[in-house]
């Protein structure tokens, strides 16, 4: 599967395990099942290497779980650290359950930079055709222990094993690391990590007063970034921006924060507030990303009581407007911007969203152009509303 510790050549292909003729159904299941093996056998591999040469190794909060980070490259390790939260976080308001502890049961995510030592690039797909999901290079395994995705073009593996919950990230250099992945790191092995977890991860924003939060969604475009942008500047404290997690309680849905990061386009509907301007930031793609305890350390908190759910639509009238709408408005709204960022396993994501929908009142919000009516239009309805 992979070259001697000390080689420089390029590994063997993963279809040298995994290759069996598809002239059969019965085949095609034996191949999907080599496929796994194989695939296994080449994460537990980039695994020892990463351990090997461990140049980096950090604990993060994953909403009541806990992350691991660790990596073959110090720089690499680092950037990918910068917007996950640490154990001693923000604080959790209204939780029902204490901070998250690193605890064997948590994820550990290596990744193997093919720019460092042990210098080992990642192999090609070369798979037997066994699945149509193998045309999107995603290999996702029947009995939900082990999913894998392929970047051809960039290069990179992502394969999680749910048994052992360990998850690699194989890249071949650290000049190639997708811009994304700076501002919302190893988003697809954490959504897959929480495919047998009550937790689920959403397109979403979220903002916070009187210890309650509003889900903010819609798809790109509609304000969602921008509104947790203006409350922000306002002093007023969020949940999360682009990517945030919800999980089920006793007394219903709350949610987490996931990154420590927001994304602003400078040329959007809304311009970005002045008070967020002398703020760090890097690019990502067309947009400026920040860390939110850079804006200010107590903007992020770690968790709040959903009390409703918001489809955000931009209306170009100066005031804001929150009205009720059925459920099934607020489905159409957050499953499908969810589901094309995170892929595989969307029946059980189908599953959560349907179930946090369903359970929690959802609403269309109308977004003004007025900031300020904006803001205290949501505060006191946040204050005022049943929780």
């Amino acid at each position: 599967m992979l070259p001697d510790e000390g080689s420089t050549t390029h590994p063997t292909r993963v279809e040298d395990t995994a290759h069996v003729g598809a002239g059969s159904a019965s085949s095609s299941v034996t191949g999907h099942a080599a496929s796994t093996e194989a695939l296994r056998t080449l994460m537990q591999a980039g695994v020892r290497h990463v351990e090997a040469h461990r140049m980096h190794d950090s604990r993060h909060r994953l909403g009541t779980l806990g992350l691991r980070v660790c990596a073959n490259e110090k720089v690499c390790g680092e950037t990918l650290s910068r917007c996950l939260l640490p154990l001693s976080g923000p604080p959790d308001l209204g939780q029902e359950r204490p901070p998250a502890r690193p605890v064997p049961g948590d994820l550990v995510v290596h990744v193997l930079c093919g720019s460092a030592p042990p210098w080992q690039s990642p192999p090609p797909w070369n798979l037997a055709h066994t699945d149509h999901r193998h045309l999107e290079r995603l290999h996702l395994c029947e009995r939900g222990t082990l999913s894998a995705f392929h970047d051809h073009d960039r290069r990179f593996w992502f394969i999680l094993d749910h048994t052992a919950r360990v998850g690699l990230f194989w890249l071949a250099d650290a000049i190639d690391l997708p811009f994304w992945e700076a501002a919302a790191p190893f988003k697809t092995l954490i959504h897959w990590f929480l495919h047998a977890e009550p937790m689920a991860m959403l397109h979403a924003g979220v903002i916070i007063e009187a210890e309650r939060a509003l889900v903010l969604v819609g798809p790109g475009g509609s304000g969602k970034s921008t509104t947790v942008a203006t409350w922000l500047s306002e002093g007023l404290a969020v949940c999360g921006d682009d990517l945030v997690l919800a999980e089920p309680g006793r007394t219903g849905w709350h949610a987490h924060a996931l990154y420590d990061s927001i994304k602003l386009a400078a040329d959007g509907a809304l311009p970005i507030p002045a008070g967020m301007t002398a703020a760090p930031w890097w690019t990502a793609g067309d947009k400026r990303v920040m860390r939110c305890t850079d804006i200010r350390p107590a903007a992020l908190a770690s968790a709040a009581p959903i009390v409703g759910l918001a489809q955000c639509v931009i209306t170009g009238k100066p005031e804001t407007t929150l009205l009720p709408q059925p459920a099934s408005h607020l489905l159409k709204a957050l499953l499908p911007p969810t589901v094309f960022l995170l892929r595989g396993r969307e029946a059980n994501t189908l599953k959560k969203l349907s179930a946090m929908v369903r359970s929690t009142p959802c609403y269309r919000l109308e977004l003004g152009t007025d900031r300020k009516v904006l803001v205290d239009t949501l505060r006191i309805w946040l204050q005022q509303v049943q929780p």
